[in-house]
């Protein structure tokens, strides 16, 4: 029996061709969709899952207030609060500091490398359980002389030699043993880094963190087990220790962190999970439209194999084992679509890597991954075969052995409703992804109130903070140069916020807090952000003076016309206001701009900003700024970034999604328009004989074209009308995560109704332009 089905199945498929081929065509892209999601979905859910213990890791989170009153929440909490976790909260088995991720020169006395690495606690490894491969995690408390390094940068620094007990020299100026070798991070790993250091170095070179008040590392805690977490316990911790602070902090899983860790006014909102949801809804949509092709065009072919069903009834065939027949032969075509479609991913897959910066493979010994695409395989098979294959069953065999089988046709109002669905969703995918698109491109375009073009991002070495005078004369000394400066953070993100300015009038239960920004006298005018009032820095002799934006005097309650002169104390002394920047975009568009102090500093930060003039070659300048470097800093290697650069990875998630959906559009396209093309084609053929008749009454080819393109036109536009309503809503809430975004205009809803429209007439015209061309005797002799 089986041999029997699956023979019928086969040559079914080879004889109508035309109609396998588009039946293919759409599954294997409907597949092929789905495995590339799947493989994107699997690589997001991974990260930090190969941590032992990884359900008890949790990093402690805080909630600030801002000046408009809303919840701020970061992964930054006071350095002093673990000592007080450890000593009051009985569940914390350990808790253990980190520093945010950095480059710092690593040199074994004559090879050296810009490698990434942290400053972290002893009990750093015990939280967090990277496995050692020689060694011990060293770092005791106290031993401030320690360095555990990678495997892979072991390789580098000692070839073919054991590490451990060799000196390492970090950045020039701290010597340190290598105490132990750790596996190299995998890539599904929020945390990156090839060295960890005391973390006691760190506070020596930020004294400033010992404040209540201050940020700037991370903290996590390993529960004891069965522990529940105990946030209630901890929310005051903070407050008890710090009268003047208003901070409250919590628990949040650590694994938690990549698809949950977003919040809007102390709310978790969830984060990257939105996405995973996105992109398998996408994934099950492109899989039905690609069903939806083939229960259309089965039960448009009803007709052709009720002869073969009234047969088989006849026979002594139930309706199971016809129904069992259909299924298999839509289960079978799904197969053929699998082979094509894992073809594809194996060909596209280094573009997908690229589009999404990951570094998947196509696993197919993984036993998750194999058991999803069967699955989805499979599914696909049983949901495009059984709605023709229950039509097909129920026929009544001797009404269609009479040759009465049109008369039992039904399904016609189904296919409609099937097709309309399939242009709804392409219409919400093209107006979406033209949107977020448009949104990108906004964000690329807008003025953010500085200049970013033409700007190289140097990270701080400790060469640069030595000779930053030496090295900041010679260039200015090339053509190519316009002007140089230090900066403490990325301009586009500025971690460091604080309460603590005291200004004449500021109340005693202020919760303010301002972005902090480190900088030195070339920095206004290297990114060129222009001055509403005063003057700039002009050297060390301002250490103690200070820089406000335009919002920082408002929210201050001063006139910004009239601030300048004002005392204001903070980190650098008492002092004044200086100056008053016009607002810039500090922050991500998805939020408003924030009142920042500008503090003088030369080196208390990461980056150095050159200003290439444009009017030498960019090519030549960079090779006549690394030979300055070189100059300089011969140990260290030159690496750069464009600002452009840095202020793109900030957009980076939005313009994945732009990319990845603008690609599924394609698809979601192609799909519809080959089931278009077949329907179009076998009404073309069911109508031959009327097609003739009308031609022989003086009928023209373009009435017939326009006759059978007015029934998939209107389809087409009840389509528009569900899906555009829809398209506005999903666009509406992306757009409302951004405080400043486009503005998606009617325009781009006509074009593409026009375009949608256009594609149906190209589908559907070219089949009834074909049959009105037919000579009108020979559709006159067709049968049926």
């Amino acid at each position: 029996m089986w041999k029997n089905y699956l023979k019928t199945s086969f040559r079914n498929l080879i004889r109508h061709k035309g109609y396998t081929l588009i039946n293919i065509i759409g599954l294997t892209s409907g597949i092929a969709v789905s495995i590339f999601i799947l493989l994107w979905i699997l690589d997001e859910v991974s990260y930090d899952r190969f941590l032992t213990n990884g359900d008890r890791i949790f990093s402690v989170m805080i909630h600030s207030e801002l000046p408009d009153a809303s919840i701020s929440t970061h992964t930054v909490p006071p350095a002093v609060l673990k000592d007080v976790l450890l000593a009051e909260i009985p569940e914390i088995e350990a808790a253990a500091r980190y520093s945010f991720e950095t480059d710092l020169l690593v040199k074994n006395g004559t090879v050296g490398f810009n490698e990434t690495g942290i400053y972290a606690d002893s009990a750093f490894f015990g939280v967090f359980t990277f496995p050692f491969l020689k060694g011990t995690p060293g770092n005791h408390p106290g031993e401030l002389n320690t360095i555990v390094i990678s495997e892979s940068l072991a390789e580098k620094l000692f070839p073919q030699e054991n590490p451990i007990g060799k000196s390492v020299i970090l950045n020039q100026n701290q010597d340190l043993t290598v105490s132990g070798i750790f596996r190299d991070i995998p890539v599904n790993s929020r945390l990156q880094f090839d060295f960890v250091i005391p973390f006691e170095l760190y506070l020596k070179e930020n004294p400033w963190m010992q404040n209540w008040q201050s940020g700037g590392s991370r903290t996590a805690v390993l529960l004891r087990e069965n522990s529940s977490i105990p946030n209630s316990k901890i929310s005051d911790l903070i407050q008890a220790n710090c009268a003047e602070c208003t901070s409250i902090p919590f628990l949040f899983p650590y694994q938690k962190l990549r698809l949950h860790g977003e919040f809007e006014n102390g709310v978790n909102v969830g984060g990257r999970i939105q996405q995973v949801y996105l992109f398998g809804a996408v994934a099950l949509l492109i899989l039905v439209m690609a069903c939806i092709n083939f229960i259309n065009l089965a039960t448009a072919r009803s007709g052709t194999r009720g002869r073969e069903v009234g047969v088989r009834k006849s026979f002594g065939a139930g309706r199971s084992e016809l129904i069992l027949q259909f299924i298999m032969e839509s289960v079978l075509l799904s197969w053929l679509a699998l082979i094509f479609a894992v073809l594809l991913v194996q060909l596209l897959l280094p573009f997908f890597n690229q589009v999404t910066e990951k570094s998947v493979s196509l696993e197919l010994t993984n036993p998750v991954f194999l058991l999803g695409i069967l699955s989805i395989t499979l599914l696909t098979g049983i949901l495009s075969g059984s709605y023709p294959a229950l039509v097909l069953s129920g026929f009544n065999p001797i009404k269609v052995l009479k040759g009465d089988s049109r008369s039992m046709l039904s399904g016609s109002s189904v296919r409609k409703v099937l097709v309309v669905a399939q242009f709804a969703t392409s219409a919400i995918l093209v107006v979406g992804s033209i949107a977020v698109y448009q949104q990108i491109t906004f964000i690329s375009e807008r003025n953010l109130g500085f200049d970013k073009e033409n700007i190289l991002v140097i990270d701080q070495n400790e060469g640069i903070v030595k000779n930053y005078a030496g090295i900041k004369n010679d260039l200015l000394q090339l053509s190519g140069v316009s002007n140089i400066a230090f900066g403490g953070n990325s301009i586009f993100s500025v971690p460091i916020t604080s309460p603590d300015p005291v200004w004449p009038g500021k109340s005693d239960q202020s919760t303010l807090n301002f972005k902090i920004y480190r900088c030195d006298e070339g920095f206004l005018p290297t990114l060129n952000i222009p001055l509403r009032a005063g003057r700039n820095f002009a050297g060390i002799q301002d250490a103690s003076n200070y820089l406000i934006n335009k919002k920082a005097a408002e929210v201050m309650g001063l006139d910004p016309e009239q601030a300048v002169g004002t005392e204001l104390e903070m980190w650098n002394g008492k002092g004044q206001i200086i100056g008053i920047t016009e607002d810039f975009h500090n922050d991500n568009l998805r939020r408003d701009i924030e009142p920042m102090i500008f503090m003088y500093s030369e080196n208390i930060g990461y980056h150095y900003f050159i200003k290439v003039s444009g009017l030498t070659p960019i090519a030549a300048t960079v090779d006549q700024i690394q030979s300055v470097f070189k100059k300089h800093n011969p140990d260290y290697p030159f690496e750069f970034t464009f600002l452009e650069e840095v202020f793109d990875r900030e957009y980076r998630s939005e313009q994945v999604i732009g990319k990845l959906a603008l690609a599924f559009t394609v698809v979601a396209i192609l799909i519809s328009g080959l089931g278009l093309f077949g329907l179009a084609s076998f009404t073309a053929e069911r109508r031959t004989k009327e097609i003739g008749i009308r031609k022989v009454l003086g009928a023209s080819a373009f009435s017939l074209s326009l006759l059978l393109c007015s029934d998939f036109a209107l389809l087409v536009l009840v389509s528009l009308g569900i899906g555009f309503p829809l398209a506005w809503y999903f666009i509406d809430q992306f757009l409302a995560d951004f405080t400043f975004h486009t503005e998606v205009r009617w325009t781009l809803y006509l074009l593409t109704a026009i375009a949608m429209l256009g594609l149906t007439f190209l589908s559907v015209g070219y089949h009834t332009i074909k049959a009105a061309w037919t000579n009108p005797v020979e559709s006159l002799q067709t049968e049926g």
